[in-house]
């Protein structure tokens, strides 16, 4: 009997030897994969210990490698701590691909990345139609994307990252919202070195503002970031903006009194004046921006006025379009006034735009 007692503990520790055994060396070589599949998605471009400092030590899969010329892209989820999807973009193919530069939602502003940076930083709503436009929990989809320009010899003129998580993070807490974009950092420096590059990166991100919404407005005549200056007249008095702070693409929002919207202008640099300018060429409404045109007065027929300017980076893009609700916007600008106003707050939106940029004097419009 103790024979046989014995012979079942033995054969009972054996089997546990064996099991564990079995486990260690199918989790070492679980970290082995997910780590091998980190170091070579997206060509190799992503820092591993990044990537799990933001998203955690689970199992990794990557979804979605994505090629085309001068595209490289991927997805990598990892279980337990969320996903992001990854965009590394030459400039010069800006606009072959659809959506390929981000800008945001229409509903809310992206923020400058800043600290050295060319970038925006964004989101979208989990439910637009129900979302709390005044709580930040109800963001989604957190994107930041940078712009590289380069200075080496053997590179693209620039290149382009983007980042988007999606999830259920909350951007509520300032201390955290700095995490958002260590993954688009640390890949664009890589891609600057793989690359051959060279650009001048920014300092490590401490801070970021939250997105605005349109309708986080403040009084036209106290605006200082990208409604500044624009004059306080012909019914417009609540502007909805951003701070400028290097971003390649800035917005302004100007409503009455009476917090209807009326205008949006907007500002393009590098290879987002690049990517609006293309899709502009390809589109067949009259007086659309056009390269060979420093600028264009809108008409009563017209969609939008726009000028442009000089810049070290290339020909920035600013445009003025009327933003009502459908009805009002066939009938809108209404008078010669209306169209003199418009010239005046695209004239100032755009000179103080340029000279945050080091561009020349824009075309007057």
């Amino acid at each position: 009997m103790r024979r046989n007692v014995l012979r079942a503990v033995v054969a009972l520790v054996a089997a546990a030897v064996v099991v564990a055994g079995y486990l260690q060396v199918h989790g070492d070589f679980q970290r082995w994969s997910d780590e091998s599949a980190l170091d070579g998605a997206c060509d190799g471009l992503l820092d591993r210990n990044v990537v799990r400092g933001v998203l955690g030590t689970g199992a990794v899969e990557i979804e979605n490698e994505r090629r085309g010329v001068g595209l490289v892209g991927c997805e990598v989820h990892v279980y337990g701590g969320g996903a992001v999807k990854i965009s590394i973009l030459d400039t010069s193919q800006a606009g072959q691909y659809p959506n390929s530069l981000f800008t945001g939602p229409q509903a809310v502003f992206a923020v400058p990345v800043g600290h050295g940076w060319s970038g925006l930083f964004g989101s979208g709503w989990k439910d637009v139609e129900k979302a709390d436009l005044f709580s930040a929990t109800e963001y989604e989809d957190v994107t930041t994307s940078l712009v590289l320009k380069c200075t080496g010899t053997r590179s693209p003129k620039s290149l382009y990252v983007s980042v988007t998580t999606t999830g259920d993070a909350s951007l509520d807490d300032p201390a955290e919202r700095p995490g958002f974009t260590r993954i688009a950092t640390s890949t664009a420096s890589r891609v600057s070195k793989a690359r051959h590059c060279e650009a001048e990166l920014g300092k490590p991100v401490s801070s970021l503002d939250l997105p605005v919404t349109e309708d986080d407005y403040e009084p036209l005549g106290t605006a200082g970031g990208t409604c500044s200056g624009i004059p306080a007249a012909h019914g417009m008095a609540i502007a909805t903006e951003t701070a400028r702070g290097g971003a390649p693409h800035e917005t302004c929002l100007l409503a009455d009194a009476d917090h209807r919207r009326r205008y949006k202008l907007e500002a393009d640099f590098g290879p987002y004046a690049q990517e609006q300018l293309f899709l502009a060429a390809q589109s067949s409404f009259e007086g659309a921006p056009d390269s060979g045109t420093p600028a264009h007065q809108r008409d009563p027929g017209g969609r939008m006025s726009w000028t442009s300017a000089k810049c070290p980076d290339g020909r920035a893009l600013f445009t003025l379009q009327p933003w009502a609700d459908a009805r009002e916007r066939l009938d809108y600008p209404r008078s010669n006034t209306d169209l003199a106003y418009e010239r005046a707050a695209l004239r100032a939106f755009a000179e103080r735009s340029a000279k945050g940029h080091g561009c020349s004097a824009p075309a007057t419009p």
